[in-house]
């Protein structure tokens, strides 16, 4: 009874002063409310413009209700003269390990579609989303550290997509082999990035001791250096610095590979003039099998040069028997075509290959010993 007292008390104490508290007969409250209580069935000071004939707000409460909208807590904040505007904030800490949640939303009671917790940029109230989602967020995501997953999945239905056409093997910036050769993958670390770039070639001074770095290496691309070769994959932030969208670069590294394996296709199955000429040093030729250990000087053997993929240059060791008559390396295209040929003999372990004789690509390189193909390797040249 002391209780219910002291809480009348406290009531009539509220509403006698600027009238701040104010209860319709149909029980709707309103706190610090100059202008009549809204048909919410809580107010406080809302008096936004808004119409709240639609929603029913409660704070620790279940709302079971026939209005449009059921809110348990709604919280509105913009318009500020401070620097910081919070719609609802949540903190947890000091109770039992894994026990601790800012914020909890959760999708129960129920079969239909929704979401625990919903973000949006674009309509507060939310949007009709087709299936039961923990989270849902409908507008750009941005996370500052690791996203761990059992998998990331892509929409991809084809149902989804239009204007298709499939990614032809020469493109404007050349193959799509070329174009991963061209690639430069890097390895780095990241800074506080989360500063806007003033323009697009803002550099960091990375001795500068106020520039926070964080200690994993990573790898990956420049998204300045990808722009000029596939600019779609290439978007900028609202934070003025570019990323790259690697997920759609697997079907590009896709494209390659199959672009590869025709190629070698191509050469396997080439038995033109030309190439059998040119491995025959003029005569008819035909591959010799390097399991035939008679037709091959048991002592030869090539080496894979290094480095490979090479820029500048590279090496190509092998090994000659002292009696070798006549020996070469080859040099061809991926389609079989000779580009090269250079005389060496047994007093040489290697050959030089600079990188400025030939355009970025895969080549073959073959020894040619006495008319007798000894071995055939693959190169990859990069710039």
């Amino acid at each position: 009874m002391k209780k219910i007292c002291i809480f009348t008390l406290l009531c009539i104490t509220a509403i006698s002063v600027n009238a701040q508290l104010k209860v319709d007969a149909n029980g709707k409250v309103g706190i610090a409310i100059t202008s009549p209580v809204s048909a919410a069935d809580l107010s406080v000071s809302h008096n936004d413009g808004y119409n709240y004939s639609s929603y029913a707000f409660g704070i620790r409460a279940e709302r079971n209700t026939t209005k449009t909208y059921n809110i348990g807590i709604a919280g509105r904040s913009f318009n500020n003269a401070s620097n910081r505007a919070i719609g609802i904030q949540g903190v947890a800490g000091g109770s039992s390990s894994g026990w601790n949640f800012g914020v909890v939303g959760g999708l129960i009671q129920s079969t239909g579609n929704g979401a625990g917790i919903f973000g949006t940029t674009l309509q507060h109230t939310g949007v009709q989303i087709p299936g039961r989602y923990a989270g849902y967020f409908n507008g750009e995501v941005y996370v500052e550290n690791n996203i761990t997953a059992a998998s990331f999945i892509s929409p991809s239905d084809i149902r989804l997509k239009q204007n298709i056409e499939s990614v032809k093997e020469t493109t404007r910036a050349g193959s799509t082999l070329e174009n991963v050769l061209n690639m430069n993958v890097i390895k780095y670390n990241y800074i506080d990035f989360h500063k806007p770039a003033k323009n697009d070639t803002a550099t960091v001074d990375f001795t500068d001791p106020t520039q926070d770095i964080t200690a994993d290496t990573h790898y990956g691309l420049s998204a300045q250096e990808l722009q000029n070769i596939y600019p779609d994959l290439v978007k900028r932030g609202q934070d003025g610095y570019y990323g790259i969208n690697y997920v759609e670069l697997v079907p590009i590294l896709i494209r390659s590979i199959q672009e590869l394996k025709q190629q070698l296709d191509e050469v396997k199955d080439s038995k033109t003039d030309e190439t059998a000429k040119a491995r025959g040093f003029g005569g008819a030729f035909e591959p010799t099998d390097i399991s035939d250990a008679t037709a091959i000087p048991a002592t030869a053997s090539l080496a894979q040069n290094v480095p490979n993929p090479f820029t500048e240059r590279t090496t190509i060791r092998f090994t000659l028997p002292d009696d070798t008559k006549n020996a070469c390396i080859c040099i061809f295209d991926m389609s079989g075509k000779m580009l090269k040929q250079i005389p060496v003999n047994s007093s040489m372990q290697g050959a030089t290959i600079q990188g400025y004789e030939f355009p970025a690509g895969m080549y073959l390189y073959s020894l040619v010993v006495d008319g007798k193909e000894v071995d055939t390797k693959r190169m990859i040249l990069s710039k």
